[in-house]
């Protein structure tokens, strides 16, 4: 494809790159990361070959919803296909697009205003209620999406949409409030087992975002960061303008009209494609952009690219939880490998105080404001880090957390005072 790299592998803590032209173009494709750990597009600009797990291990069936068979045209396809890494070339096809995974496997289908859920076989179980605002939500007219943190011991299935737009034109201005839907399992009350709970609407501190990056962080927070204030995703000096150099951080767990807060300004527009992903040292990496031109009216502060339209500049954004003056745990050593259901030990240091809690969260495979791999899962501690000094007990994801707590690499997180949190461990999810 061309006669160019267009793909690389950066190692952040040496700064070496590596460039690579794949044979096909990966833009605007679907990704994921697999049980092995390879990473896997799917579809792009030009199809991708397919792909499978050969060492002979079970494979986690892959669900493929949305996209379309041309460049910008938006979503034209009314089918959904179940893709085997072990068997790649064998589909299976079920109704409607955009989904979460629920954490008892439950599917969560939503398209941009509207949506339904069904258990794992596609079978229809209800509505979500009707949508509580007009703008859309879908490409091109693009909300962030966050499926918020999963937290014992109910596990409830809870996603935000982060602004959007109306009609697209590049005067006009994005949506600036964000919509939320809890789902649950339950035994009463509910229809087919599921409680599906009423959209929350809230104001983003009356901040147009559209296209923007929302990035969970350890402690169960979001980052919400990028886009811009009018306009479209799409290429060219037409789709959008008004880049937002404000990021905000979202908390979920408090009340209602009173969880966003003001992070710190970038001098950076990070536009259409651009990417946000969650770092092992906690930090959030910022990368990239297409349409970051003197026609994106940056805000005052803003500096435009040495190479513009395109943005190769990096940012990491440190949140105050672990910034500057704060008391951090540090994990001394932890299994690379943990069993689902099962009780593992991990040896620390922290002079804050008593530890609170710990988090696994899914490595990032984040492309055009969505996180397909996205998952923090919340870890109940068994024995309190006061027993034993330096040594905390933590319970692994429950057996049958099998929608969310899936077989594959995570990265460990231990969760101190004034939500604080340590910097990452990689360890494996996999069969006792």
């Amino acid at each position: 494809f061309g006669i160019k790299p267009t793909t690389s592998t950066l190692d952040l803590d040496t700064g070496t790159a590596i460039n690579f032209n794949p044979i096909y173009n990966p833009g605007c494709a679907g990704l994921l990361i697999l049980e092995d750990g390879h990473i896997v597009l799917f579809g792009g600009d030009k199809a991708s070959t397919a792909r499978n797990m050969s060492d002979g291990r079970n494979g986690i069936a892959v669900l493929i919803v949305g996209g379309s068979n041309a460049c910008m045209l938006g979503p034209t396809w009314s089918f959904a296909e179940v893709w085997d890494p072990l068997a790649p070339t064998t589909t299976t096809q079920a109704a409607m697009p955009p989904t979460f995974v629920a954490a008892m496997g439950n599917i969560c289908w939503f398209a941009n205003n509207a949506g339904s859920i069904t258990d794992k076989n596609f079978n229809f179980i209800v509505d979500l209620p009707p949508f509580p605002v007009a703008y859309q939500t879908m490409f091109p007219f693009t909300a962030a999406v966050a499926e918020l943190a999963y937290t014992p011991p109910n596990y409830c299935t809870r996603f935000v949409l982060f602004g959007g737009s109306t009609n697209g034109a590049r005067t006009t201005t994005a949506a600036t409030t964000s919509v939320r839907l809890d789902i649950c399992t339950c035994s009463t009350g509910g229809v087919g087992g599921v409680c599906v709970g009423s959209w929350q609407v809230e104001d983003m501190l009356s901040i147009p975002r559209v296209m923007g990056d929302a990035t969970l962080l350890p402690n169960g927070k979001v980052f919400l960061h990028g886009g811009t204030q009018k306009g479209k995703a799409g290429t060219g000096p037409n789709a959008n303008t008004l880049a937002n150099s404000v990021s905000l951080v979202y908390d979920p767990e408090r009340t209602q009209g009173e969880r966003y807060d003001r992070f710190g300004p970038s001098s950076i527009a990070r536009a259409y494609h651009s990417g946000a992903c969650l770092d092992i040292t906690g930090k959030v990496l910022l990368a990239g952009c297409e349409t970051c031109g003197k026609y994106q009216q940056l805000s005052p502060g803003m500096t435009l690219s040495p190479n513009a339209p395109l943005e190769y500049r990096l940012e990491f954004a440190v949140p105050q939880e672990i910034g500057y003056g704060s008391f951090r745990p540090g994990i001394l050593a932890a299994p690379t490998t943990i069993a689902p259901g099962s009780v593992f030990e991990v040896s620390y240091t922290y002079s804050g105080g008593a530890l609170v809690g710990a988090s696994l969260m899914a490595p990032c495979a984040s492309t055009h404001s969505l996180n397909m791999g996205q998952r923090v899962i919340m870890l109940e501690i068994i024995t309190p880090s006061t027993a034993t000094p330096g040594i905390v007990k933590l319970a692994a994801p429950p057996s049958d957390l099998f929608g969310k707590a899936l077989y594959g690499h995570f990265m460990l997180f231990l969760l101190g005072q004034a939500d604080s949190y340590s910097e990452g461990w990689w360890l494996k999810l996999a069969p006792p």
